[in-house]
């Protein structure tokens, strides 16, 4: 024997699968998000040093542009026009680079006080981040997990624990609400 359900019953159902699938999707989103801040919280920090080099780089070409014969730096620019564009693009790839290693140097400033004021673990958190992404290196070769777990008398089980959370802290100053997991 067949049950049949009222029609109110069906729209009722279908409507509550609706909102839970609206709801999955919106969950989706937010976690691809903050995922994707995780990401590039790491990538930013990955090439901080590149960053900075870029900029002081990029200064001087187009310090040399100005001041020596463009044709030569830019022989396959044909007119006065292209090379304004050329010069026009470093200067916009420039700002953009140095005003992201700005950022990422105040939200290091901003951590640094926080780790401190948080005591020892996070402050071990501050200081590994800074010592794996952030300060000069030798050989142009970033210090390993390895290296990181030496140089603090700490396992590289902790180093990687440490730098996911100091991650996770640092999405939040790189990106406000979006690198927050909701």
């Amino acid at each position: 024997m067949e049950e049949r359900i009222s029609i109110d019953e069906a729209v009722k159902i279908g409507v509550n699968a609706g909102i839970k699938y609206i709801k999955e999707q919106e969950y989706y989103k937010t976690k691809k998000r903050y995922d994707r801040r995780l990401r590039n919280t790491r990538l930013l920090l990955n090439h901080y040093r590149s960053l900075k080099i870029h900029g002081a780089m990029t200064d001087s070409s187009i310090n040399a542009i100005y001041h020596d014969n463009a044709i030569d730096v830019l022989d396959d620019v044909e007119s006065i026009h292209d090379e304004e564009q050329y010069i026009q693009a470093l200067s916009r790839t420039k700002k953009r680079t140095l005003i992201i290693v700005g950022h990422i140097n105040k939200s290091m400033k901003y951590y640094e006080a926080i780790c401190k004021s948080d005591g020892k673990l996070k402050e071990r958190r501050y200081k590994i981040i800074k010592y794996i992404y952030i300060d000069p290196i030798k050989d142009d070769i970033q210090p390993t997990y390895e290296q990181a777990a030496e140089h603090f008398g700490i396992a590289v089980k902790t180093v990687g624990r440490d730098v996911r959370n100091a991650i996770e802290d640092l999405s939040i100053l790189f990106f406000g609400i979006d690198g927050i997991k909701l």
